[in-house]
This record gives structure tokens, C-alpha cells and sequence, in this order.
């Protein structure tokens, strides 16, 4: 059961209290101001020892102001409940309650992932989202190219489909010719032109604030791994070029596998890598990151 949020003796310096807001510790503390504070258990739990009669875990010196924003190594005020029971202890840092005697292991929260200079990266659901309302502006913006071709395409293959039904109900063994290589074009030539438009939007865009429309719309944006700001033209088309290969090659009829596959693994390649970079990313050193660029300098 958790905790109620609160003020709680801070585990790691029992001179101050630290805030519990029901679900990690916060990095808000303040000292304790009553003067029988090495005897207080203000917020504690029914059952734990106060401060003064639990033992001290090494370096709890200096503790003053350390923080933990998500809650790893502190345990929580239900933990020190538990230990209460057990012993009065509370767990040490960087680790969980346990049996008497024994202390195990507690899990540690996972650090989070930032650019050199601290800037958070994005999560990839992020990059999701932004990469799906892209896709529907630039088919939007290619609409005016893409209609004709798809149109035709499209009477061609309900012509077939019709020929095919009309087969089945007639009983006949000997099915329709497919739509020949015309049609292929036809497809062919959307995808390419649809791919260029894609191509032209993000260039323009990263190049000039960082985030495509998309990217801006969810608070992502794209930087130098290394340096903030918008990034320059040569890694923006070496990020374009790595990142669409795959769509190209995908539009082949015969290796078009080939493609699809490597579209794939780049796209989901920023959830094990730990820098949260996909291949273009690597190749282009970029990071994709929490917020808006700064603006060039001039």
C-alpha cells in the first residue's frame, strides 16, 4: 500500500525531513526546527523508530539538498514501515529492505539518458508520433503530384478485382491476367515522388529551426549530439540520406525486402541503444531531444 504523500525524516540525513509525494522521494527538504528533533518521527509511519534510535548509514554526512527525482535508493516511507516491524531499520542507500541480518539488493532507477551537455533525449514513442503527423502533412503537401498517378493506378486495380470476382462467379478455373508492368510504374512513381517531397520537407526544416512540424507539435527537436542549435546541412542530408535508403530501396520491386527490413531496424533501433540514437542518427551525430533548438548564431 503506498504511502500518503507527505513530510518524512529524510532516510539518508536524519537532521532534516525530505517530501514524500506518494510516489518518490522529491529533492525538497528543510530542516527539522523541533528542539527534541533527534527524538522526532513527524510523518513517520506507526511503528518506525525515530530518527535518533535508528542506525545511520555511511556517508549520511553532507546529505544536505542531495536529491533523487525518481526515487532510486531511497526506498519509501512504506519500505521504512516494513523494517519498522521487522527491526526499526531503515534501508541503506542504494538498497531495499531485507531479512533480519541480511540486506538485499534494492532496484535502482535506470539514469537518464541526456546529450553531453545535459539536454534530455526523447523517448521513442515521441519520435513515433512526430514521424506518423509528418507522414500525413507530406502526403498532403504531394497530393497535388501523387493524384493523377494514384488514380490510375487505383482504376487498374479495381478493374482487376472486378475481373477476378466475375471469374469466381462464373466458375472459371482460369483467373485474370494481373495488372502489368504499367501499374508497377504507377506505383513506382508515387512512391518516388511522395519520397522526394519527404526529402525536400525535413532538409528544409531541420536546417532551418530543427524540428519539422511534427517534431514540433509533440516538443522534440533535433541538434549535433555535441552542440545545441539547428544542425548544419551535411548532417541533415547525411540523417535524410541513411534514413530514406531504406524507403527507396523498398519501392524496387525486386530487393524491395531488403529495404522494408532495414527501415525497420532503423526505426526501432533507438530503444536498446543507449544513447537513444537510431542508425541515422550514428551516422549523422545527431540526437533527438526534449524542446526547441536556440537559434543559429549569425
Amino acid at each position: 500500500m503506498t504511502q500518503p504523500s507527505g513530510w518524512y525524516d529524510d532516510p539518508q540525513d536524519p537532521s532534516q525531513l525530505r517530501y514524500w509525494d506518494g510516489v518518490i522521494w522529491s529533492s525538497h527538504v528543510t530542516p527539522k526546527v523541533s528542539p527534541t528533533v533527534e527524538q522526532s518521527n513527524i510523518g513517520m509511519p506507526y511503528g518506525v523508530l525515530p530518527a535518533a534510535s535508528r542506525p545511520q548509514s555511511p556517508g549520511s554526512q553532507g546529505a544536505q539538498g542531495a536529491s533523487d527525482p525518481l526515487g532510486g535508493g531511497y526506498g519509501s516511507p512504506q519500505q521504512g514501515q516494513n523494517q519498522g516491524q521487522q527491526g526499526g531499520q531503515w534501508p541503506a542507500y542504494g538498497q531495499g529492505p531485507g531479512s533480519l541480518g541480511q540486506q538485499q539488493p534494492g532496484w535502482q532507477s535506470s539514469p537518464v539518458a541526456t546529450t553531453p551537455d545535459g539536454v534530455l533525449l526523447s523517448g521513442w514513442w515521441k519520435r513515433v508520433l512526430a514521424q506518423v503527423l509528418d507522414n500525413i502533412i507530406v502526403s498532403i503537401l504531394a497530393l497535388p503530384l501523387t493524384f493523377a498517378p494514384m488514380r490510375s493506378a487505383t482504376e487498374t486495380f479495381m478493374t482487376y478485382l472486378q475481373d477476378v470476382f466475375a471469374a469466381a462467379q462464373a466458375g472459371s478455373s482460369t483467373m485474370p491476367v494481373p495488372p502489368d508492368v504499367g501499374f508497377t510504374g504507377l506505383i513506382l512513381q508515387v512512391s518516388l515522388t511522395m519520397l522526394a517531397v519527404k526529402v525536400v520537407y525535413e532538409v528544409a526544416f531541420l536546417t532551418m529551426t530543427g524540428a519539422t512540424i511534427g517534431k514540433r507539435a509533440v516538443g522534440i527537436s533535433v541538434r549535433l549530439r555535441d552542440k545545441p542549435g539547428p544542425p548544419p546541412l551535411v548532417a541533415v542530408l547525411k540523417r535524410t540520406a541513411v534514413k530514406d535508403v531504406g524507403s527507396l530501396v523498398g519501392a524496387l520491386p525486386a530487393i524491395g525486402m531488403v529495404g522494408s527490413l532495414f527501415s525497420l531496424v532503423d526505426y526501432l533501433w533507438p530503444l536498446w541503444d543507449v544513447k537513444k540514437q537510431a542508425i541515422h542518427d550514428k551516422v549523422a551525430q545527431t540526437n533527438v531531444v526534449v524542446g526547441p533548438q536556440p537559434k543559429r548564431q549569425a
